[in-house]
């Protein structure tokens, strides 16, 4: 069963989010311009990421751009001269975009960025929020604040660190250059390079685990990334969770009669 909801923000820019199964899809559609985000589309994010987040029914969120030509170009640039104009009207859009990036970041279910052609820009910041990031051969990544002059998020740059290091992240940002799957997976800047059959594959085998499971290590590995500045209170509370759940009999069970198990959240 599928159901879909549509946040319009202009003509031929709007983001989608529906649900096949037990897999949320939030889908960034602005095809004429290779899915660049307008401000309307950073706005709307958070409110469609809480839909996804909050449905129960939901295991794992995959965030794509529609067809195969972008995952996301990044912000739509022919809008920084009225947005970005001033100082005022720059904080306005960056926090917009902040809470945007946030909203994704903070999400309790597992993310996939499913990454087909040009991921760029503020495209790569929503890839690098989410847990995971499978690209297709054809797949080609860039940052290209220099070229443009822009100021790239702090907290962005800390997170693209983490994953190919500072040095990799370096080059990134001070070349402005394309980069390819290969050199992409090579430096940790996605997971795997996966086809469409993979790609399903490795999220059917995610949504199919214990969900609770998923939060419990989510948890504890970003707030390790972390140093675990705010505690472990709230990871071991998580960890806890799990093995007062129903779904930790059910899996139990499962193992000991040989049967795949069904998990229920609970």
């Amino acid at each position: 069963m599928s159901s879909e909801s549509i946040a319009q923000t202009a003509a031929n820019a709007v983001i989608r989010t529906y649900v096949d199964g037990s897999v949320g899809h939030l889908v960034i559609d602005n095809q004429p311009k290779q899915n660049a985000l307008s401000f309307d589309m950073w706005s709307s994010l958070p409110s469609l990421v809480h839909e996804l987040e909050s449905n129960d029914d939901v295991r794992v969120i995959v965030v794509e751009g529609a067809g195969a030509k972008a995952f996301a170009s990044g912000s739509d640039i022919s809008q920084f001269g009225e947005k970005r104009d001033n100082p005022e009207k720059v904080k306005l859009y960056n926090d917009t975009v902040d809470r945007a990036i946030s909203a994704l970041a903070s999400v309790r279910k597992p993310t996939v960025a499913r990454i087909r052609g040009y991921c760029f820009g503020g495209g790569v910041a929503i890839a690098l929020h989410c847990d995971l990031r499978y690209c297709t051969e054809e797949s080609t990544f860039c940052i290209p604040a220099g070229k443009v002059g822009v100021g790239y998020n702090e907290l962005w740059l800390q997170r693209l660190g983490w994953l190919v290091g500072p040095s990799n992240a370096k080059e990134i940002m001070f070349t402005a250059r394309r980069y390819g799957s290969s050199e992409a997976f090579r430096m940790g800047l996605v997971t795997r390079v996966a086809d469409e059959v993979a790609f399903h594959r490795l999220v059917s085998d995610i949504s199919g685990l214990a969900p609770l499971t998923h939060e419990a290590s989510k948890m504890a590995i970003d707030d390790g990334a972390r140093g675990f500045v705010d505690g472990r209170e709230a990871s071991q509370a998580a960890i806890m969770r799990c093995f007062a759940s129903k779904d930790y009999v059910e899996g139990r069970n499962a193992f000991a009669e040989k049967r795949p198990p069904s998990f229920l959240g609970q």
